[in-house]
């Protein structure tokens, strides 16, 4: 799926939204959240958008740390693999 990049710079925080099943991304000012569905769509990011999704844990309440965490998974593994929209990453091991 193809991702808007680069959107994250003004980016507040990130948090689990049981209600949807959504990673819901709260931007600065007045900008509509961005969702996040699958948490696959995290490897079709930017590396920056990825680097600000690491740097930020996400919240949650203890009834959705399995899924929420997964999130956060998904992130450092691309954050510490170079896994991002534009990578030509392959398996080195």
């Amino acid at each position: 799926m193809s991702m808007k990049q680069n959107i994250l710079g003004d980016m507040r925080l990130w948090c689990y939204d049981l209600d949807t099943h959504e990673a819901v991304i709260v931007l600065i000012g007045d900008r509509e959240n961005f969702r996040l569905l699958d948490l696959m769509w995290i490897v079709n990011m930017s590396a920056n958008n990825i680097s600000k999704l690491f740097r930020h844990d996400i919240f949650y309440k203890d009834k959705d740390a399995h899924q929420a965490l997964k999130l956060q998974c998904v992130t450092c593994y691309c954050f510490y693999q170079g896994i991002h929209a534009r990578s030509t990453w392959t398996l080195k091991h």
